[in-house]
């Protein structure tokens, strides 16, 4: 396993912005789009669930998840047989997956190995270090030739250079150089996603490396040990022990100097429990005991397989990759996306279902249109009728991103094949004629898959 001073170099500052000439200022980065880059289902939970769901109600947060966790540890006796079939076990964990990300509000998701469409990225597996058991891990001596950390790191570098390269991020996240606490997985995604970042066309404003600051570390676990109320036995009657905050840390923990930017996360909090719950088949016991109004050095804490009780931070950290970003233009553009919250949430929590319901009539009242009118001086009449689709198609994804775009095209769809069959009074709306068949067929397309095929970032402002 690489150690940080025997990973490959980082790439320098970006270069200037296009249009800015030599001494003048270049204009302030915005964040508008977020990459979290995770090495396994519920890394993107446990390493800074809170921040991600913060960015997720803000902007547009894509999560790229390298392996499925086929080597994962279990929790609970029902799911030990899952550890004898990795296909299962997978299988299992990505459905744990999607359930964290709903509840962080996270709506675009892939695996790293979907990209190129090649042979499935599998978790390497680890083994704890003795000298720091559970605090640092190491490669297992049985990794497989499709491991993650195990295969060429060109193909995990070119799938996240093309993500890079289709998602345009303004901040992308990953683990620090060490992994977090070591894995080799992690380690390994490190080494990617910086080669990646240097390797793409699209210049990324931010690269932040997630971490926590020694002091709250340490103050988290102390506050622990002042715990009366923290349970003892885990799941399958395991004994439960707590970290030692004069111990060894993991690498994820670092000097307090090397924050560059602190964001506090208690709004989150909710999210990230939901999260921890459904991530059950690694986190065991999480519970939030944080007070309205009264900030304690930890919200809560959970436990993972191994038996060991662990802070729930309400802060997030980030220390910035060397040469990508300015601490202070990253708090500045953090801080003008944090300030946009009320604006977006304006209208409250019956706003999202109130537009998804219009998205329904909208694709009614269109499609019941153009079945009256798609006759009328043809050609023309037809096309007007699918463009309107097309158009009505747009204006719900870019009321309520693509939820709003597939209750549209399904609710126009299901009205052009009632009024086409279901003929009140005997009158025949659709004929099987060309032009009939045409707009029957073409409302397909035209309704569901052509706005949904547009480039997502066309929909980054609505």
């Amino acid at each position: 396993m690489a150690t940080p001073s025997q990973l490959p170099p980082t790439a320098g500052p970006a270069p200037a912005a296009e249009g800015v000439a030599a001494g003048e200022a270049a204009p302030e980065a915005e964040i508008r789009r977020v990459l979290v880059v995770a090495a396994h289902p519920d890394d993107e939970t446990l390493t800074a669930g809170g921040l991600v769901a913060a960015f997720a109600s803000r902007c547009d947060v894509t999560v790229v998840t390298c392996t499925r966790g086929e080597r994962g540890e279990m929790i609970g006796a029902d799911l030990a047989h899952l550890t004898e079939n990795p296909a299962e076990l997978a299988a299992f964990r990505v459905g744990e997956l999607e359930r964290a990300l709903t509840a962080l509000g996270i709506s675009d998701h892939l695996f790293l190995d979907a990209v190129d469409g090649g042979a499935r990225l599998l978790d390497s597996g680890m083994r704890w270090d003795e000298g720091a058991r559970h605090v640092r891990a190491l490669p297992s001596a049985d990794a497989g030739p499709d491991a993650l950390s195990v295969t060429a790191i060109e193909r995990p570098i070119a799938a996240l250079t093309a993500v890079i390269d289709r998602v345009l991020p303004d901040l992308v996240l990953l683990d620090e150089p060490g992994g977090g606490y070591g894995h080799p997985d992690h380690v390994r995604v490190h080494e990617a996603a910086m080669a990646a970042v240097a390797a793409s066309q699209h210049r990324p404003a931010f690269v932040a490396w997630m971490v926590r600051p020694q002091a709250a570390v340490t103050a988290a676990q102390e506050w622990l040990r002042t715990r009366t109320d923290l349970p003892s036995v885990g799941e399958g009657g395991t004994t439960l022990t707590l970290p030692d905050p004069v111990g060894p840390q993991a690498s994820i923990v670092v000097p307090d100097g090397q924050i560059d930017l602190e964001i506090d996360t208690t709004p989150q909090l909710p999210q990230l429990l939901a999260a921890m719950h459904a991530h059950r088949s690694q986190v065991q016991l999480p519970r939030l005991v944080a007070q309205p109004g009264i900030r304690e050095p930890a919200a809560g804490w959970y436990a993972l397989s191994n038996g060991l009780l662990q802070p729930i931070h309400d802060r997030a950290w980030l220390r910035l990759a060397p040469g990508w970003g300015e601490p202070e233009n990253l708090r500045s553009a953090v801080g003008r996306l944090m300030a946009t919250e009320a604006a977006k949430t304006e209208g409250g929590r019956w706003f999202r279902p109130t537009m998804i319901t219009f998205s329904l009539l909208l694709g009614l009242m269109v499609a019941a249109v153009g079945t009256a009118f798609h006759r009328v001086s043809p050609p023309w009449g037809v096309l007007a009728a699918l463009l309107a689709l097309v158009a009505g198609g747009v204006l719900a994804r870019t009321f309520v991103d693509r939820v709003g775009q597939l209750v549209f095209g399904v609710a126009a769809v299901l009205m052009v094949i009632v009024m086409t069959y279901v003929r009140p009074g005997d009158d025949v709306l659709v004929t099987g004629e060309p032009i009939g068949l045409a707009w029957l067929l073409g409302s397909i397309p035209a309704a569901l898959l052509l706005p949904a095929l547009l480039p997502k970032r066309w929909f980054a402002d609505s």
